[in-house]
Order: structure tokens, then C-alpha cells, then sequence
């Protein structure tokens, strides 16, 4: 990442990822490597032969995205593509993790996949991913292993290594594959990959848990019979402020159905929701025992994620993301201060202020903030960024 960026601060890393088109030249690795600002990188393939990368997508949420290389830079050797096969992570199967673990050229790494319902791993201010559920596996990797294939007996990639734990355990967590399949379909048609959301973030919680939320019998039943397998359902953990939820729902509702389907799991929220981008959804929740109805209109994800900045006398702003107003509940509008200095060095902070307002006058959002700076003597001249999302 050249220059910091929304959770980031400017950096240099090392990671894996792996050829999901080769025709093409498209590499799929984590969204924590594709950075969420703008980026310059290159990979080296196994034989020693390297090229230039760039970003063609980076999820504005799950911890995925894309690089594309050109295919004609490899000359020495065979590209080859890893099929991606999403529904053949089972508790049970025995995998093998193939990357840079621990900054090494090549690594295998071997686990069993002991769970499919784990809450993705918080890890701090920075970025996180939410809204999906992981996999969990004993595979012990570290630095460097982020945006591995999770492979399987046939040589299929079914999952992607993204975290893990850090005090010893061997415990790794993986992103399933299936909202990266449904991408990578999207750009081989050149279509855009839409993204939907109502501004809240669910979490998987046991249904001992949600009994004492205010989950009856009666449903708890009818779930239990309708997903046999299923040992938990959504809750509604975090409602923004002046979000399309704001005021519907309420932080503790289970979730029982979308537009009149019975939902237990991330993946197929996530389809829903990605599939009526600006239109309306209607959600049955149970509040302390009562079934509410709320109807929401679904919103632009990509909308509501930055992908411009300007520089101001040393300072870099930018719109603040969905990303950082979730981690303090906050509404999602405001000027970011992701890198406070020069004139702009605030207290002992690089970063984490909103701009509110400038000379008195209001800043709701990047472009306001960028119309004040032009009417302030000494402070030209300010220069804007975009790049790729």
C-alpha cells in the first residue's frame, strides 16, 4: 500500500495467492493484501519468473480480491488455474494449505477442516471482516500463508486461508469461497460485481443464545426441522446510525426470514442482498419473543466504500468507510483524517479524526471538504487521487 488508507497506514508486505483464470491472468488473494487503497506490487511464481501486478477488485467487506498479471510475461512455464469448489469444505475433510508461510518460497502446510460456523476473527481497530462465517481448521500458519488455496484431496481450492491465531495455537481461519466464485464469474462476463447491504452487522450466535434473546420454541422448532444441521442462527449485532435499518431494527433481533425465506446463513443473505441492490427487502425478526416485520431498502455497498483521497498540506483525507464507522457505530458520512500531518498533525494521532467542519463551514463528504480547501488562502494546492476498485 503506497500511501495510507482507511484502516492502513502506508506498508510493505509479502503474501501468496493463487492463478483462478490463467487465460486472463487473474490471481485471487485476500483483501488485506490488495490493500483497500492504492497499491503497486509484483509476484514471483515458482519458477522465478516475475511480473507486475494490479488490482482489478477488492471486496468492500470479505477479506478478498483480485490481481491481474499479463499471461504473456510467463514464459517458462505452463500457467494453470485452481478450480474453485466451495461446497466441498465439510467438517472432516483433510486439506492442505500451499503458500509463503513465514516468508519461506514454498510451504505445505496440513489440517482438517473441524468447523464451518465460526464468526469471522476480530482483529482490533484495523480491518476486519464481518457479515460471513469462517472455517476452521489446526493447520498452524503464519506470516505470509494470507491468500492461500485451501486445497483438498482432488486439487481443489476449497476455501481461503485469510487469519489465525497468534499466541501458539494451531488454529487457522479460512474464507469460503463462495461469494470470490461468484466475483470472479462476474468480471469473466464484465459485468460489475454488485454488493447490497442494509448497514448491519450480524453474527452467528448458538441457539442457546438466541433462546435467551427471545427465541420461542416454536421457531427454534421449525429451524431446527427446515436446517437440521444448523446449530445456530443471525443476530443483529451492530445497526448504523441513519443507515436503511436505522429505527427497523434493533441490536439483539434474530433473523427468521428475507422476503418470506426461512435464513440461516451468511451466503445466502449475502445473495439476496447483492441481487436487489436499490430495492426494497422485507425482513421477519423476533424482538424478546415477538415476530416483527421490517421492510428495507437495500443499499450500495460500493457506494458507501472510499476510493478517492486528496492531500492537504501534508494531511490525507478521504469519505469514511462503512469499514471504520462499524467499528464505532457511527453513521456512515463524515471526512476521514487517515494520515494527520504537516499542517494537519493532530495531538499524537496519525490517524482517526472526522472533519466535521472547516472555517465554519460544513464538510459531509470529500467533495464539500475539497470545495472549502479551495477558498483557503496558503493551502493550494490540493491534490486528488483516484484509483481502481
Amino acid at each position: 500500500q503506497t500511501c495510507s488508507f482507511d484502516t492502513e497506514l502506508s506498508m510493505s508486505s509479502q503474501a501468496t495467492g493463487f492463478v483462478v483464470d490463467a487465460e486472463r491472468g487473474i490471481i485471487l488473494t485476500n483483501r488485506h493484501v490488495v490493500c483497500s487503497g492504492p497499491f503497486w506490487g509484483y509476484c514471483i511464481f515458482d519458477n522465478h519468473e516475475e511480473c507486475d501486478v494490479r488490482p482489478i477488485y477488492r471486496d468492500p467487506v470479505h477479506d478478498f480480491g483480485f490481481l491481474k498479471f499479463d499471461p504473456k510475461a510467463i514464459k517458462y512455464m505452463k500457467l494453470t488455474e485452481l478450480k474453485l469448489n466451495p461446497k466441498a469444505a465439510k467438517v472432516g475433510v483433510e486439506i492442505r494449505v500451499v503458500g509463503n508461510d513465514a516468508g519461506e518460497k514454498l510451504s505445505i502446510l496440513s489440517g482438517v477442516i473441524s468447523r464451518l460456523d465460526r464468526n469471522a476473527p476480530d482483529y482490533g481497530d484495523g480491518y476486519s471482516d464481518f457479515n460471513t462465517n469462517y472455517i476452521q481448521a489446526a493447520a498452524a500458519a503464519s506470516g505470509g500463508s494470507s491468500g492461500s488455496p485451501v486445497v483438498n484431496i482432488d486439487g481443489e481450492a476449497v476455501a481461503l486461508q485469510a487469519g489465525g491465531r497468534a499466541d501458539g495455537a494451531a488454529t487457522d481461519y479460512f474464507l469460503p469461497l463462495d461469494r470470490p466464485l461468484r466475483a470472479l464469474e462476474c468480471i469473466r462476463r464484465g459485468e460489475p460485481v454488485t454488493r447490497g447491504t442494509i448497514q448491519t452487522q450480524w453474527m452467528i450466535k448458538p441457539f442457546d443464545e438466541c433462546r435467551r434473546l427471545g427465541l420461542t420454541p416454536e421457531w427454534e422448532s421449525t429451524v431446527r426441522k427446515a436446517a437440521p444441521n444448523e446449530t445456530g442462527m443471525l443476530v443483529a449485532e451492530i445497526v448504523l446510525p441513519e443507515g436503511p435499518a436505522d429505527g427497523k431494527l434493533r441490536e439483539g433481533d434474530v433473523l427468521l426470514k428475507v422476503n418470506g425465506e426461512l435464513l440461516t446463513q451468511f451466503v445466502r443473505l449475502d445473495d439476496i442482498l447483492d441481487s436487489n441492490v436499490g430495492k426494497k427487502v422485507k425482513l421477519l425478526v423476533q424482538r424478546g419473543g415477538q415476530d416483527v416485520e421490517v421492510e428495507c431498502e437495500v443499499g450500495d455497498l460500493h457506494a458507501i466504500t472510499p476510493d478517492r483521497f486528496v492531500t492537504v498540506a501534508g494531511g490525507t483525507f478521504h469519505d469514511l468507510s462503512y469499514q471504520q464507522a462499524r467499528l464505532y457505530a457511527i453513521a456512515v458520512k463524515g471526512v476521514y483524517v487517515c494520515e494527520a500531518a504537516g499542517s494537519f498533525k493532530l495531538e499524537n494521532t496519525l490517524s482517526g479524526w472526522i472533519i466535521d467542519s472547516v472555517d465554519k463551514r460544513p464538510t459531509r463528504n470529500l467533495q464539500e471538504f475539497i470545495d472549502v480547501m479551495k477558498t483557503i488562502p496558503g493551502l493550494f494546492p490540493v491534490f486528488s487521487f483516484w484509483f481502481s476498485t
